[in-house]
């Protein structure tokens, strides 16, 4: 989501922790390869998170992830930086790091309220992994976070497991009750709901041959928040951040298609 934003022409801010070893130099090299402030990528005593996956091609997506007790879960509310959150436009949470432990939990909290107060918009991903948590936990803690934000993203399921109805529809009315501006529900390649400020509407992804999933939904993100930001009416925000998605899952790697500049984005 970072590295799409930054190719997007938007300054970023991306903090994160990392283990004194040599997979946190590689991570730290690889995002300033990109342009991504590093300044906020602190180390820790304890290993950088990892997962192993395959490629979900031909067969099921499988991950296993090592990321109890790595450098990220040992995240305190007083890491993060309140002087640059304050002079930030837009701060972006993912449920997946308030899955690595109480402390990654009370960070994200934290820096979400702070975001409040200091008048930033903020989005969460509800990025549920059940291999990290379990549905009760996940379920009760995000249910707690996700209100008065101005974004939030999740899947069929995820917004499910949080919200308690099978009905979808009913799922974005109980969101929306809790003062989000935006919902967007999305269904891998199949159509996304969208309801957003009471108007609901919906939007068919584009189309392609899959060749690695794994990142498209963050390259989602990342486009259609730096539309929004760039002065982009949301139904075009959201089609930028569709077409970010298709061109990451279309290539193999996180972000290694991700092209620099779709058009329609203002710098900030």
């Amino acid at each position: 989501m970072a590295v799409a934003a930054t190719r997007l022409g938007l300054k970023v801010y991306y903090q994160t922790k990392l283990g004194r070893d040599f997979l946190g130099d590689n991570v730290i090299a690889q995002f300033n390869s990109e342009n991504v402030e590093t300044k906020h990528f602190f180390r820790s005593e304890n290993y950088t998170g990892t997962l192993v996956r395959n490629r979900g091609q031909e067969e099921q997506l499988d991950v296993t992830y090592l990321r109890r007790c790595s450098a990220a879960s040992t995240f305190e509310p007083t890491d993060i930086d309140l002087q640059v959150l304050a002079q930030s436009r837009w701060l972006h949470v993912s449920g997946i790091t308030v899955a690595l432990s109480d402390s990654a939990h009370q960070t994200v909290a934290h820096a979400i309220a702070k975001a409040r107060e200091y008048k930033v918009h903020t989005s969460l991903d509800l990025n549920i992994r059940r291999k990290l948590w379990s549905n009760e936990k996940a379920s009760a803690t995000l249910r707690e976070l996700a209100h008065d934000v101005e974004l939030l993203t999740g899947g069929i399921d995820e917004y499910q497991l949080v919200f308690g109805s099978d009905d979808p529809e009913e799922n974005l009315k109980l969101a929306a009750a809790k003062n989000i501006k935006t919902l967007i529900m999305t269904a891998g390649p199949d159509q996304m709901r969208i309801l957003h400020n009471g108007e609901r509407f919906d939007y068919q992804p584009e189309k392609i041959k899959v060749v690695d999933p794994v990142g498209s939904g963050d390259a989602f993100i990342g486009g259609t928040i730096s539309g929004i930001l760039g002065g982009l009416d949301l139904m075009t925000a959201v089609k930028q951040g569709s077409r970010c998605g298709a061109i990451v899952a279309s290539t193999l790697g996180d972000w290694a298609g991700m092209v620099n500049g779709i058009g329609g984005v203002a710098n900030g």
